[in-house]
């Protein structure tokens, strides 16, 4: 199995876990920039894993919410980064738990008892399926914690925090303070003079919102299609035992703890994306592409456009023995120009202050006659130092001659050959 990371998201930073075999997992906390991670402090630190010299064959991230889910996705194309499984961290505890051969309960009651709240889902593990969820922020962990620093403040061995800095280092020592009462019976400070907390107390603190959140567990278990067979707690709420024994006297199942409860949602995405990456066909290397494989891109999109390009070119381009006129009329170009017309100096009239006239130029459709070879040379004025020369106007053309008046054709009379009379005689 190649390695594979999997990530999720608490309090304490961000969460993450490598594993090579799908059995044992490395654990490796990334800050964040305020008390909760972000979608950008995530992308940070998956940017941060795949540029590393062992960056894993497979990573998948466990998402708190939908709308977490789209923020990473955002977060992740700013930093180029591709190939991330996002899976919720329903989905990727139920992926966790479906691998472990020694899991043999088919529905479970999920308690994921957290810092912000609480999330309680009924979900078939073979199939995936949510049944019911639901959630609560009267049990959290930073309840508990509050719960503690109350405490705390009666015992009038700790002043009152005057500012920020003071009631986050409270805070934070009552949540030192409920994790060790977790394995300890009590707890008290490093002198050893004064008694903070002991186990006993602890529990009276919590154990309304507790059994509270056990009922709202029992009342979603019965509205499910099908009957929860196991409680598992999960979060880092799972490891007070006061949580435990009432879950157990309310539900009358099993509560199963697992070993790390707050990151078995990071062990499923790590798997989850184990398992989508190796379902994947295969992508071909580099030395098994053969020359078809190479040319193929160019037969399909190279040809075609060169063919397009000569086409467009043969159409739109004339061609060296094409009549080059527009309607008929011949176009005399700049070369032909300069090749029949040479100045000399001595050919240059003497500059006018008047320019001639230019007459317009008649287009005809017949052809121009030859060039007489004892015609004078026509000049053209160009621009010298001394003075300025009117551009060359070319005379205008001889006069149309005047059409024959009109005239009527000839008739011929015919000619009548009359007999001679005889003479007559006088009186």
């Amino acid at each position: 199995m190649v390695s594979s990371v999997g990530m999720s998201m608490g309090t304490s930073g961000i969460r993450a876990v490598r594993t090579t075999d799908g059995r044992s997992f490395a654990a490796e906390w990334f800050p964040s920039a305020g008390p909760v991670p972000d979608a950008e402090d995530v992308a940070h630190a998956i940017r941060a894993i795949v540029d590393r010299p062992d960056a894993p064959h497979s990573l998948g991230v466990a998402f708190p919410d939908p709308d977490y889910s789209a923020a990473l996705k955002t977060a992740l194309v700013e930093e180029y980064v591709s190939e991330v499984h996002i899976i919720s961290e329903i989905a990727g505890t139920i992926e966790k738990l479906r691998s472990d051969p020694g899991f043999k309960y088919r529905t479970v009651a999920l308690y994921d008892l957290g810092a912000t709240g609480l999330e309680m889902t009924v979900a078939d593990i073979d199939s995936g399926t949510v049944y019911a969820t639901t959630r609560s922020s009267e049990l959290s962990g930073s309840s508990i914690d509050w719960a503690v620093r109350e405490h705390l403040l009666t015992l009038d061995i700790l002043a009152v925090p005057r500012n920020q800095e003071e009631e986050a280092s409270l805070l934070e020592f009552s949540k030192e303070i409920k994790e060790a009462l977790s394995t300890h019976e009590a707890t008290q400070t490093s002198d050893g003079q004064f008694r903070l907390m002991d186990r006993r107390m602890f529990d009276l603190q919590i154990i309304r919102p507790a059994e509270r959140s056990a009922i709202a567990l029992r009342d979603l278990a019965e509205m499910s299609e099908i009957p929860p067979e196991v409680v598992v707690a999960i979060g880092g709420g799972s490891r007070i035992p006061l949580v435990q024994d009432v879950l157990r006297r309310y539900l009358h199942i099993p509560v199963i703890v697992p070993e790390n409860p707050e990151l078995l949602s990071a062990e499923g995405a790590a798997l989850y994306a184990t398992r989508v990456d190796e379902a994947r066909p295969p992508t071909p290397t580099a030395a098994r592409r053969n020359a078809r494989t190479l040319l193929t891109p160019l037969l399909r999109f190279g040809l075609p456009s060169i063919v397009a390009i000569g086409l467009l070119s043969w159409m739109l381009w004339p061609d060296a023995s094409a009549d080059r006129s527009v309607a008929g009329t011949p176009v005399t170009t700049i070369a032909e120009t300069a090749s029949t017309t040479r100045v000399t100096a001595s050919d240059r009239p003497a500059a006018t202050s008047t320019a001639p006239t230019s007459a317009p130029v008649v287009a005809t459709t017949t052809v121009p006659p030859s060039p007489d070879p004892h015609a004078p040379t026509p000049y053209v004025a160009r621009y010298d130092t001394d003075a300025y020369v009117a551009p060359y106007a070319p005379p205008p053309p001889a006069p149309a001659p005047a059409p024959a008046p009109f005239q009527l054709p000839q008739i011929q009379l015919p000619q009548i050959q009359l007999p001679a009379l005889p003479r007559l005689p006088l009186p």
